[in-house]
């Protein structure tokens, strides 16, 4: 694994992590970075997060750009400068794509059904959703992606690709049928534990 470890992680990942490695005592040591590189992992969502919560307490209405196109921008330069940096390979960026648009389709359905809405003005949007909310679900697309390779985390045996399309579909459709039973919703879960069974995750210290 330390082989490959050169072509997996930047150069910034790799001096921050060997500069904590040096530095932290050796009892505490797994402990610390277990946080740090979890921390590490959420760092889109924590941004996107943190500007949100500003942008919401600071932002006035007068000014000339609107709050939901200024969090839409400050989402793509993050995702620039990530690629940029080589915090994030264009793998992991294409999953972050597919994140983005299966969440702007979900917050489609869900404000055309009246279950919440966007009522600040925006340039970005469509069909009455800001662009910038699929970056919500993109950050959690983000963090998946960037903790299995920062933990080097291996899933055995991993389902077949039928198993795993159609537990997706399950949870998606349970997800926009708003009007199933709890029972019916709670369906996906029980298939998922049973595609999910005997599986084992491998973590590799790096």
């Amino acid at each position: 694994m330390s082989d490959q470890l050169p072509l997996q992680t930047g150069v910034l990942e790799r001096r921050m992590g060997n500069w904590a490695r040096n530095r932290l005592p050796p009892v505490l040591r797994d402990a610390i970075l277990f946080v740090l590189k979890q921390g590490w992992a959420a760092l889109f969502g924590g941004l996107l997060l943190g500007a949100a919560l500003l942008t919401r307490v600071f932002w006035q209405s007068e000014w000339p750009v609107h709050r939901y196109d200024a969090l839409f921008v400050f989402a793509i330069l993050v995702q620039l400068l990530f690629l940029a940096l080589k915090l994030e390979t264009w793998t992991e960026a294409r999953v972050i794509v597919l994140f983005h648009l299966t969440g702007t389709a979900m917050e489609w359905f869900k404000v055309r059904v009246g279950a919440w809405g966007y009522p600040e003005p925006c340039f970005f949007r469509v069909m009455d959703v800001p662009l910038f909310s699929g970056f919500m679900y993109a950050s959690v697309g983000s963090y998946m992606a960037r903790v299995i390779r920062i933990f080097d985390m291996r899933f055995i045996p991993y389902p077949p690709f039928w198993q795993t399309f159609g537990l997706a579909l399950l949870i998606y459709v349970a997800f926009m049928t708003v009007t199933l039973l709890d029972r019916g919703r709670f369906y996906p879960t029980t298939k998922e534990r049973s595609a999910t069974a005997g599986q084992r995750v491998g973590m590799w210290s790096r």
